[in-house]
C-alpha cells in the first residue's frame, strides 16, 4: 500500500513535516543571533557541550520514559513542550524589550533536549501503529522529509533573520508545532500492554553491545570509524555560523543557504550510494564517503570562500549520509538481529560523549585562533576515521553468534 493511502501514515508524515519546517527556521535563526552577542560564540559552544553531556547521562531515563508511557502521549507532550518553550521565550523578550543571550541559549537547549526524546519516541510510535511492511517506506519518507524541511527552513531563515524580529520567527515555529500537535492527535493508537514488562536498563544493554563488539574488534573499529563523520557534522553545526560571520564576513543568507546545500548533498547520497555500493562494495564505499567528507571539511580553512563553503557542505552532506547508508547495510549483514539495538545504543552513547568533549575543545580553539582551527580538528577526526576503516577492513563479513546469552528486550 502507498503510504499516502494509509490514513495513519499520512497523518504521521504531515505532522513530521510541520515539525521539521518550523524547527528548521528556528535552528538556523537562533544560533546566528546568538553568535552576534557578546561572547556569543563561546556561550554557544559551551552550552552545546554541556547539553550533549547531560543528554548522554540521561539516556537510560529518557529511554524508560518512552517505554513506560504511551508513545502517542510522549509525542503530544513534546509538541506541547515546544509550544510552551516558544511562548515563554516570546513573553520574556517582550517583557524585557530586547533579545538577551539567555533567551537564545534557553531556546536552543530546550529544543535540543526535547528533540532527543522526540526522535526515539517517533521511531517507536511508527513501529506500533504501522504494519511491518511499511517500516522501510516510512523511514525513507521521513529521512527525505528531514532533508526537504531543512532545505526549505534554511531558505526561509536566510530571508527572515534580518527582516523580522525573533519573536515572529518563534511565533511561526509555534504555529507549526500547534498544527503538528493537532495532526498527530488524530492518529488512531492503542498501546501495547506487553511493552512495560520488557523494559531493560539502557546502560546494561549498551554494555552488552560493547561485550559483543569486543569479540569482533576489526568490525567494531570499522563501525566506529563510520560513525565519526556524523560527529564531525555535529561539531560543524557550531563552526559554520561562526566561520560565515568571522572568516567569510558574510550574512545570514550564506549561512541559511549552506543548510540547503548540505541537504541537497544528503538527498543525492540516498539516490547514489546504493548504486555505488553495488559496483565497488561496502568497504570501498565507506572509504570513499568518509574520504569525501574529510576532504570537504579541509577545503574550508585551505580555501575560505562562499562558493567553496557551499560545495564543501554539499560534499559533507553526501559523505556523511553516504557513510550512514553504507554503515547501516554493513551492520545488517554482520551484526545479529538480537544485538543490533545494543550495538547502535553503544555507538550513539559514545558519539554523544565524544561530541561533548570535542565541542569543548573546538570552542576554546575558536576563541583563541578562529574557526579555521576548528575545521582542522574536524578534518583530523575524518582522517582518523578513514585510516581506521582502511586498517581494519579485513574482517569476517558474516554474522557471528555471541558467546553469551541475550535476554529479549523491546
Amino acid at each position: 500500500m502507498n503510504l499516502w493511502q494509509d490514513p495513519k501514515a499520512r497523518l504521521i508524515l504531515i505532522a513530521n513535516f510541520l515539525l521539521v519546517l518550523g524547527s528548521g527556521i528556528t535552528w538556523i535563526a537562533v544560533p546566528w543571533l546568538l553568535i552576534h552577542k557578546a561572547n556569543g560564540e563561546t556561550l554557544y559552544g559551551l552550552s552545546n557541550a554541556a547539553l550533549t553531556l547531560l543528554i548522554f547521562l540521561l539516556v537510560p531515563h529518557l529511554g524508560k520514559a518512552i517505554d513506560r508511557n504511551s508513545r502517542k502521549k510522549v509525542l503530544i507532550s513534546y509538541f506541547v513542550f515546544g509550544i510552551s518553550t516558544n511562548l515563554f521565550i516570546i513573553a520574556m523578550i517582550l517583557l524585557q524589550g530586547r533579545v538577551e543571550a539567555w533567551h537564545l541559549i534557553t531556546s536552543i537547549s530546550l529544543g535540543s533536549f526535547g528533540a532527543s526524546v522526540y526522535y526515539p519516541a517517533q521511531f517507536a510510535f511508527n513501529q506500533e501503529v504501522l504494519a511491518r511492511e511499511q517500516y522501510s517506506a516510512i523511514s525513507g519518507a521521513i529521512e527525505v522529509q528531514w532533508q526537504a524541511g531543512a532545505m526549505i527552513g534554511g531558505g526561509l531563515a536566510s530571508f527572515l533573520i534580518n527582516r523580522v524580529p525573533l519573536t515572529m520567527i518563534l511565533l511561526i515555529d509555534t504555529c507549526t508545532f500547534a498544527a503538528g500537535l493537532a495532526v498527530i492527535a488524530m492518529v488512531p493508537y492503542r498501546r501495547n500492554p506487553n511493552l512495560e514488562a520488557n523494559i531493560r536498563s539502557a546502560w546494561k544493554m549498551m554494555f552488552e553491545g560493547l561485550s559483543y563488539l569486543r569479540i569482533r574488534p576489526r568490525l567494531s573499529f570499522v563501525l566506529f570509524g563510520s560513525f565519526l563523520p556524523f560527529l564531525g557534522i555535529m561539531i560543524g553545526n557550531y563552526l559554520t555560523p561562526v566561520f560565515v560571520k568571522d572568516t567569510l564576513r558574510a550574512g545570514p543568507e550564506v549561512y541559511g543557504f549552506g543548510e540547503v546545500f548540505y541537504s541537497l548533498g544528503a538527498v543525492l547520497a540516498g539516490l547514489t550510494i546504493p548504486r555505488v555500493t553495488g559496483k565497488i562494495g561496502l568497504l570501498p564505499t565507506l572509504l570513499l564517503t568518509v574520504g569525501c567528507f574529510t576532504a570537504a571539511v579541509a577545503a574550508n580553512p585551505l580555501f575560505p570562500g562562499v562558493v567553496v563553503l557551499m560545495v564543501s557542505l554539499a560534499l559533507q552532506g553526501w559523505g556523511n549520509a553516504g557513510s550512514r547508508v553504507a554503515r547501516s547495510t554493513l551492520a545488517l549483514e554482520t551484526v545479529p538481529n538480537e544485538l543490533m539495538g545494543r550495538v547502535n545504543l553503544f555507538y550513539s552513547a559514545l558519539e554523544r560523549l565524544l561530541r561533548s568533549i570535542f565541542l569543548g575543545i573546538v570552542t576554546q580553539q575558536v576563541a583563541a585562533t578562529g574557526a579555521k582551527s576548528g575545521y582542522w580538528t574536524v578534518a583530523g577526526i575524518g582522517a582518523f576515521a578513514w585510516t581506521t576503516i582502511l586498517c581494519c577492513r579485513r574482517f569476517r563479513h558474516r554474522k557471528v553468534a555471541p558467546p553469551f546469552a541475550i535476554e529479549k528486550a523491546t
